[in-house]
């Protein structure tokens, strides 16, 4: 058949066409465009290794780990678009660096193995910036250092038993080495704090508070030990008597009961820092996963088989458990989402279940008996000590359960970082399963922002074309509001789904054999695609699409392991299949069928058949006319491919055949030659002659070609090595020469037939060449042992052979005078190969042992390719990937586009993009739902909301979370300049000149903006006051519920003082026992909250007494009394004086008033500038309402591009300040901007923009122009 060189590219080539099989003559050149096969990896079976190598990356991208193998899913569409192959050990972790939209394309991934070894990725290129390691030990653990400013890239490393490594993953090299007493299994960093991380031991945790870049940490942390005094159900009040914890809350018919059991064994459930005795706790080696709460500060969650307890590192309790039913399918991982209080929890069955927080959180003794109201409540003095609070999750959907196959697994979860809706499951099957959490009515319960007409209210910016604009229902948090239960005006959680959105398949359990399709000819050209077969031991034949690595079809074809398959055109193929099990005369029931892949249809042959010996092998003929049956030390059966059937059996005394191969000689040109001559002459006849002639013979010229029965040949070699020569033509079998063994030529096992080469390998790795041209013969000795196949490469001329051993590979160029060109040794380079053959003509594919199949390089060393070489189905999704200048356009063109007279997306190349990245960026559009294009040109909030968008589309946290907050505090802004600003100075009763006159502090807060949607839990701090001051007493309350002893207690009654609640705190010191030796102390302390006086002299005495006590070390005692005669203001700068900003934040975002607590978030700013968290340090600054002091910090960070929209945003909303020094720092960070879009290359705007600035603008338009006229 006529073959095709190699083609590197998918565009227009010349094919040289050579002796065609098939085809009349044509030109011998032809323009075509023919799709390109690249180097790259297709997995297979995942391995057991491979748990929990699964990440989600921010930019959409979705990373796992396949045996050897990382692979990387565009999860939009739904494709593999990379693999990346360098490991040489099992792949255990993967981790994608986060989203830097300056620094793209250059994705970056990181992935570990068993070995020890850490290789940086560059996905686009799919080679490896560097490779890591710290010994040979495996790779326990992996997480990215967060929560310092420009240092994303540090690595944390955790290696058997107890090492822990910082990696700098730019510079290659080890920041520090620490190891630790314990043997530690796992780590995670508490995403509120960069100082605190938690390792997960064999029987404790042990929690880290030291943790920096700088310096190896000098402690060896603390370790704490779950312990579980349990409650006996036959002795329910008696404290310390052993039950069984799974059983707890579970087997109990009565609901009462049930919720007394639970109840007594949250409040005994606790973290000791000593070990107790082992029948009164529970063993953390019992623990599957250790993981910090993402939504609530200082919480921890604990994954066992059938509960998860969530743990309050504040006063080191259990404050809430989350038992599994007890049919259900036990938890093997947990997710905690971000944006909403949202547990994911993966199920050993492979379903999903979201277990959401529950609003409800107190109940009165038994739970049947609860009044009402109770239950919402937050006036603290509504409380009793009945009362028990527990944290409590519901679950509100499961997803169903994934139909697993005999011993397949989950092996991993991972949920998509940006939207947290989207849920990919990984299994040991090598699939992927998408899921995702949608609204079941598909509607939206609540407005994504506030109700137009309060906007309208506030300002007149909205037209009723923005406010027809349907909800966005993109992310977690536009799907409902908060979980916080004193949100008591939000609505009710719609009702929800789990749903299975998109299944990946992989290359199915072991491929025992492969075959690539007829190659690309001039006259197949229009109809080719590159498929290649794969069976599998379970019978199923999986047809893979080589040029873009996609399993196109999977057929269910036979019952047995599949042994051979043969194609005999581009959409059928043979295949032949018998069990392992063979009865002891060594007969076989051969499964033998013809296969359609377009339709799917199977056609059985020899089904006359009974137990016979199995086939040996089946070979198709070059022109597709027959196909010989083998069957070992069996007949040989010559058969009909046209019509089916079988021609003729050899008889008996027909040499027995070790190896055979047909050969591409024929007369088939000769006898269409004849054929033209008839027609001619027939032509040429009267025309009566054909009138008279039978209807049948009209078309006789039409069917003429199909008619022809040209002869072919074959070849083989019988079991002495001798090689025999036969033609075929119709049913007759021609005896041709017979050649005898060369010297030295051991047992033939395969041949290979090209051109006027043969080529016999035999069981010593001795390749025994005849030239037929030249009549000469030649032995070559590989060195390499038994050869097992022989495949030479497609292409006219190409005399490439692939030779396959039973240690290897090797690629042998017959033009270069039989030249190893390159070679593959097993398990030294590669794990085993088990089949090979040519997916072009430059590109040898091996099967190999962990179910792979490796499109290789010539060299036979690289296996992956830059993405700019693959083809891909769908074009990938994921604007990271654009060049590093347009992504950055885009996103601002996303953003705002106020230097135009309207908001459009038709980009052009005078918004700064070539031609090139043009064309990518409205690819990367085009794939954009209506909806969400539509909300972008119509968006209600304008440029704050549209940068938002933008920065989710990118995956970029950073500036989402910058967006959020500042989206949240630009309406809040709006609305007080609309209704009036408090009165932060006078009403509050502040003490600013520390005159000493009494203040009042801010304990009972109000709700002013309660048609707003206020800022979830997750941003803690940032918060504002009225939401967090409303966490904080229900966590007090929470710890109330549950405290067990007196220093439990003690501490629940310092934050009572601390936030206002005097009476409960009273209360609580009057209850300690009078034989507890601070009973005296507790007391006089209830006496002084009872009667506090605010006259002078006693405000006076008690700020002298505080101020003794922190003097003295008694610095909690000394703020308590500050607090309780209203300074806190003081009681926050003595914190400060000692080093407690995280306590003196929390008492001023607490109880403040507004001024006090600006006052001490503003010097909390500047810490965390000087200590290096800027970014940090802008979202306080921007929580505090202060956006020209935004813009400053933003112009210092050099983000001059987000101070430009920022601006623009605060403009809109009508809230930018209006003095002279702000229009001269709103001039400034215009001018920056405008630079900023110039250096972009978005020319146009930055001229634009510049003059509209003034005279300034105006000289920098001119610096532009001479700049651009430069660059032309």
């Amino acid at each position: 058949m006529a073959d095709v060189e190699e083609v590197q590219g998918q565009r227009d080539v010349t094919i040289e066409r050579g002796p065609s099989v098939e085809e009349p003559d044509q030109p011998r050149a032809v323009a075509v465009q023919i799709p390109r096969v690249s180097a790259r990896t297709i997995t297979g079976p995942a391995n057991l290794q491979n748990q929990g190598a699964i990440d989600w990356g921010q930019h959409g991208l979705l990373a796992y780990g396949s045996n050897y193998s990382v692979v990387i899913i565009d999860t939009k569409n739904i494709q593999t678009i990379q693999c990346l192959d360098k490991h040489k050990s099992m792949v255990n972790k993967v981790l994608w660096e986060k989203v830097q939209t300056s620094r793209s394309p250059a994705i970056d991934l990181v992935s570990s193995d068993t070995t020890g070894h850490i290789i940086v990725w560059d996905v686009t290129s799919g080679i490896p910036h560097g490779v890591l390691q710290e010994g040979s030990k495996p790779v326990l653990d992996m997480q990215w250092v967060s929560g310092f400013d420009s240092n994303d890239h540090i690595l944390a490393a955790l290696h058997p038993p107890y090492s822990l490594v910082i990696w700098d993953t730019y510079n290659k090299t080890k920041l520090w080495k620490k190891t630790y007493t314990e043997t530690l299994v796992s780590f995670r960093f508490d995403p509120f704090d960069a100082s605190k991380m938690a390792f997960l031991c064999n029987d404790c945790i042990l929690f880290i508070d030291d943790f920096t870049l700088t310096k190896v940490p000098s402690s060896n942390g603390r370790k704490f030990y779950v312990s579980s005094p349990r409650t006996n159900p036959s002795a329910s009040s008696a404290r310390g008597s052993v039950s069984n914890l799974s059983s707890v809350g579970l087997e109990e018919k009565q609901r009462s009961r049930d919720r007394l059991r639970l109840r007594r064994l949250m409040k005994d459930l606790v973290i000791g820092e000593t070990k107790p005795k082992p029948d009164d706790y529970m063993t953390v080696s019992e623990c599957l996963q250790l993981e910090y709460h993402q939504c609530l500060r200082h919480h921890l969650l604990l994954l066992y088989a059938r509960e998860v307890l969530v743990l309050d590192l504040h006063i080191n309790q259990t404050v809430g458990i989350i038992p599994l039913e007890k049919s259900g399918s036990p938890l093997v991982q947990i997710r905690s989402a971000r944006q909403r209080d949202i547990l994911y929890c993966l199920h050993e069955s492979g379903s999903v279940s979201a277990k959401f927080r529950r609003r409800q959180l107190a109940f009165v003794g038994s739970p049947l008996d609860a009044p009402a109201g109770s239950v919402s409540s937050f006036d603290m003095g509504s409380f009793s000590a009945d009362v028990f609070m527990e944290m409590g999750y519901e679950q509100r959907c499961q997803s169903e359960v994934i139909r697993h196959t005999k011993g397949s697994k989950v092996l991993g979860m991972a949920v998509n970082p940006t939207c947290e809706r989207r849920i990919a499951l990984f299994l040991n099957t090598g699939k992927v399963v998408f899921l995702e959490l949608r609204l079941a009515n598909n509607e939206i319960a609540f407005p994504l922002v506030p109700s137009h007409s309060l906007l309208q209210d506030a300002s007149n910016k909205n037209n009723s074309n923005k406010m027809n604009v349907p909800s966005r229902h993109h992310t977690l948090n536009e799907l409902f509001g908060p979980l916080m239960s004193f949100q008591e005006s939000s609505a009710p959680l719609p009702p929800l789904r789990l749903l299975v959105t998109g299944l990946l398949t992989s290359a199915a359990s072991l491929l025992t054999v492969v075959r690539m399709c007829p190659p690309l000819t001039t006259r197949n050209w229009q109809q080719y695609t590159p498929l290649m077969a794969g069976g599998t031991a379970s019978g199923l034949i999986q047809v893979f699409n080589m040029a873009t690595g996609a399993v196109d079809k999977e057929l269910a074809v036979h019952a047995y392991p599949v042994r051979g398959i043969e194609w005999t055109n581009l959409t059928s193929f043979l295949s032949y299949a018998y069990p392992n099990v063979m009865t002891s005369s060594g007969l076989v029931r051969n499964e033998f069928f013809l296969t359609d892949t377009l339709t799917g249809s199977v056609t059985p042959l020899r089904t006359d058949k009974g137990d016979e010996q199995p086939i040996d092998m089946v070979r198709v003929s070059p022109l597709k006319q027959y196909f010989v049956v083998i069957l070992k030390d069996g007949p040989f059966e010559l058969w009909d491919l046209r019509n089916l059937c079988m021609l003729r059996t050899m008889p008996k005394k027909f040499p027995s055949v070790a190896a055979l191969e047909w050969s591409p000689i024929h007369n088939l040109k000769s006898l269409k030659k004849k054929l033209a001559y008839v027609e001619e002459k027939e032509q040429s006849e009267p025309t009566n002659i054909a009138a008279s002639a039978p209807s049948g013979e009209l078309n006789r010229g039409e069917n003429a070609e199909k008619q022809l029965v040209a002869r072919e040949h074959f070849v083989f070699s019988d079991s002495d090595s001798q090689l025999y020569h036969f033609s075929v033509e119709g049913n007759i079998v021609r005896d041709g020469i017979k050649i005898p063994p060369e010297n030295g030529v051991g047992t033939v096992t395969s041949i290979a037939f090209k051109n006027d080469q043969i080529v016999q390998g035999d069981v010593d790795g001795l390749l025994n060449i005849w030239d037929l041209k030249a009549r000469t013969s030649k032995n070559v000795h590989t060195g390499r042992g038994w050869i097992k196949k022989m495949r030479f490469a497609p292409g006219k001329g190409n005399l490439k052979l692939l030779i396959l051993y039973s240690d290897g590979v090797d690629v042998v160029d017959l033009k270069k005078n039989n030249e190893r060109i390159s070679q593959l040794k097993c398990p030294k380079d590669m794990v085993k190969v088990l089949d090979i053959d040519w997916a072009a003509s430059d590109k040898p594919v091996l099967a190999t042992q962990d179910g792979c199949l490796r499109i290789m390089d010539m060299t036979l060393t690289t296996s992956f390719s830059a993405l700019v070489d693959y083809e891909f189905p769908e074009p990938i999704f994921c604007p990271a990937l654009l060049p590093s200048k347009a992504a950055c356009i885009l996103q601002l063109l996303l953003s705002t586009q106020f230097w135009k007279d309207h908001y459009s997306l038709a980009f052009s190349t005078d918004d700064g993009f070539s031609e090139g990245e043009l064309q990518a960026v409205n690819e990367q559009l085009s794939m954009l739902d209506s909806e969400q294009l539509d909300y972008l040109q119509n968006c209600p909030l304008g440029t704050a909301e549209r940068s938002l968008i933008a920065a989710r589309l990118y995956g970029n946290q950073s500036e989402i979370d910058f967006w959020t907050v500042a989206l949240y505090y630009l309406q809040t802004a709006e609305l007080e300049a609309k209704h009036g600003k408090p009165e932060m100075d006078q009403a509050a009763g502040g003490d600013l000149l520390g005159t000493g006159s009494p203040t009042v502090l801010d304990t009972k807060r109000i709700n002013r903006y309660p048609h707003l949607q206020p800022l979830d839990s997750c941003y803690d701090i940032l918060c504002e006051p009225y939401s967090y001051q409303r966490l904080q007493l229900e966590r007090v309350s929470l710890h109330e519920s549950k405290r067990g002893d007196y220093q439990h207690t003690k501490k629940v009654i310092e934050q009572l003082i601390l936030l206002g609640e005097m009476d409960r705190a009273v209360q609580l010191l009057l209850e300690t026992e009078f034989d507890n030796p601070s009973y005296y102390t507790d007391a006089i302390k209830a006496c002084l909250v009872a009667t506090i006086q605010s006259t002078g002299a006693a405000q006076s005495t008690i700020k002298l007494v505080a101020t003794n006590l922190i003097a003295n070390g008694n610095i909690w005692e000394g703020v308590q009394l500050l607090c309780l005669i209203g300074k806190g203001l003081d009681a926050c700068r003595y914190l400060i004086s000692y080093g407690l900003w995280e306590s003196a934040v929390w008492l001023a975002k607490s109880v403040l008033p507004l001024a006090e607590m600006h006052e001490v978030m503003r010097k909390w700013c500047e810490y965390l500038w000087a200590g290096g968290h800027k970014n940090k340090a802008i979202l306080v600054t921007l929580s505090m309402g202060q956006f020209d002091r935004t813009l400053e910090l933003l112009g210092m960070q050099r983000l001059h591009g987000q101070a430009g929209l920022l601006l623009q945003a605060c403009k809109e909303f009508g809230v930018f300040p209006k003095s002279s020094t702000s229009e001269l720092l709103a001039n400034a960070v215009k001018l920056d901007f405008a630079k900023h879009l110039f250096s972009l290359g978005s020319h146009q705007a930055a001229l634009q923009l510049s003059q509209q600035l003034g005279p300034a603008g105006e000289k920098l338009c001119k610096e532009f122009m001479i700049l651009a006229s430069e660059n032309v």
